[in-house]
């Protein structure tokens, strides 16, 4: 028999984006598109309704999701059920919480079912486990041991890591990249497959010849997240190679880049051929990056100029400004060079902060470059919760109101 099961991951809702309300409404509008997918009736696709929907992980942005963003969610799961589609799902970084998760009231009310360490049986083909995103201080300790499935069954479990592979750590923060190769024999079992969530890039790889993989975030987290997308699993228990996954894309809000270089004649004329020849900017989400000469075009009369056009969000980059400034810092003398850094570092230092607060603030102000807005603030809301546990004890409750 075939399995068919759609694999959703990183929906991130409640999510508002820029502090923009309508990009608020587009992480939930990318979600319901999955469960369109999921009923086969999303207009760009002719698939076919699928036996079950997989989320690995995010499925709400934070753990303080507002009550309309969980009653929305509510509503548009009680819809999949109504199609007979269950919803599997497992708890991510950004929601997970001490005591009890926005899925476990989806779970009481039939909406939704948590994996587990133990096998959920799909068609008599598919076993799925399920395996909570855990956070870096518990991982050598954490239990990965899954039980047995019956023979003849495709093994899947679903995860929320960053994990190498599929990840190269090359160009990423490798700090919080794990080694996925010594998680097969914490298992305790074979497994035929890991779907993964928590890298918003879809990605795929295999590790002792068992396929993993990212199906990607469902609305762009960054200016440079690929094209958002679901994947769709078919599973043939009886080839040898039971899992084929085929990538679906999502109709989002558009991300547009736009480079401009001055030269020392060019005017305001050169920002509306530029932005012209990129076609309507309405209701998308704009990015300039403006590079060469000074000459008057200032960063805010661009801004005005795309907002005047109904951008949804608009954002430049004015290099000249950075080349300007860089140009004169490198006429100074050595002992006259300012230290942008030790100067923050002295002015923390004569604030009346507790050691807690100062990691914190060394922790953001010092991520890596490279290291996504979502997942450095997911690093330190951890980190606020570890330092608060280790000072208060169990602040479950307190931690979460």
């Amino acid at each position: 028999m075939t399995t068919r099961i759609l694999h959703v991951s990183d929906t991130h809702i409640g999510y508002q984006q820029y502090r923009n309300t309508t990009r608020r409404e587009d992480f939930f509008d990318a979600f319901e598109q999955t469960l369109e997918i999921a009923r086969g009736e999303h207009p760009d696709h002719d698939n076919e309704p699928v036996d079950a929907v997989l989320h690995t992980g995010d499925l709400f942005d934070d753990q303080l999701t507002s009550f309309d963003d969980v009653y929305a969610c509510h509503e548009a799961l009680r819809e999949l059920r109504k199609a007979n589609i269950p919803f599997y799902v497992i708890v991510g970084n950004h929601e997970l919480r001490r005591n009890t998760d926005f899925v476990d009231e989806f779970v009481l009310t039939g909406d939704a079912i948590r994996l587990t360490h133990t096998p959920t049986t799909i068609n008599g083909d598919v076993a799925l486990y399920g395996i909570d995103s855990v956070k870096g201080p518990d991982w050598e300790d954490a239990d990965f041991s899954l039980e047995p499935a019956d023979e003849g069954l495709v093994r899947l479990v679903a995860m929320h890591q960053l994990f190498s592979p599929p990840i190269d750590p090359v160009g990423h923060d490798s700090s919080n990249i794990l080694d996925l190769d010594p998680v097969f024999d914490r298992f305790g079992t074979d497994v035929d497959g890991i779907a993964l969530g928590d890298c918003h890039e879809r990605m795929g790889d295999t590790c002792r010849g068992v396929p993993v993989w990212y199906p990607g975030s469902t609305e762009r987290t960054t200016r440079d997240t690929p094209q958002p997308s679901v994947d769709l699993l078919t599973i043939r228990p009886d080839e040898d190679s039971p899992i084929n996954r085929e990538r679906l894309l999502l109709d989002t809000r558009e991300f547009i880049e736009i480079d401009i270089e001055f030269g020392e004649s060019d005017t305001f004329d050169l920002v509306e051929r530029k932005i012209q020849e990129k076609g309507p900017v309405e209701d998308a989400v704009v990015f300039v990056d403006v590079s060469g000469a000074e000459n008057g075009v200032t960063k805010q009369g661009i801004l005005d100029y795309l907002h005047a056009r109904d951008v949804v969000h608009a954002d430049v980059t004015d290099e000249r400004v950075v080349e300007a400034i860089t140009g004169d810092l490198g006429d100074l003398d050595t002992e006259s060079e300012i230290d942008v850094d030790a100067e923050l570092n002295d002015a923390v230092g004569e604030l009346d902060i507790s050691e807690e607060a100062r990691e914190l603030e060394d922790m953001l102000r010092n991520a890596d470059p490279d290291l996504a807005d979502t997942r450095r603030r997911a690093n330190a809301k951890e980190r606020f919760h570890e330092l608060a546990s280790e000072r208060f004890g169990d602040t479950s409750t307190e931690g979460d109101a």
